[in-house]
């Protein structure tokens, strides 16, 4: 996994995206139009306003304080 993590690096182009006034720098996939965030580097997009409301989730910290999705837990009742 590690080793798949250093080859796609290997193919990331940093670029300035600007979008409505603000200029960040992000990562481009070489010969894509792919985005990439450039905090968590795991994350991918297609337009400049999606990757703009993910940095901004980044942030606010949402991605952070996010909750996980809800999972039941069976109880075993004994009769007897």
């Amino acid at each position: 996994m590690e080793n798949n993590q250093q080859d796609n690096e290997k193919d990331l182009v940093e670029i300035l995206v600007s979008y409505k006034g603000s200029k960040v720098w992000a990562y481009n996939i070489s010969g894509t139009s792919i985005l990439v965030c450039p905090i968590c580097k795991s994350s991918y997009f297609f337009s400049e306003s999606d990757l703009m409301n993910h940095l901004i989730s980044h942030a606010k910290g949402y991605i952070e304080k996010r909750r996980g999705t809800p999972s039941r837990q069976f109880i075993r009742r004994e009769e007897g």
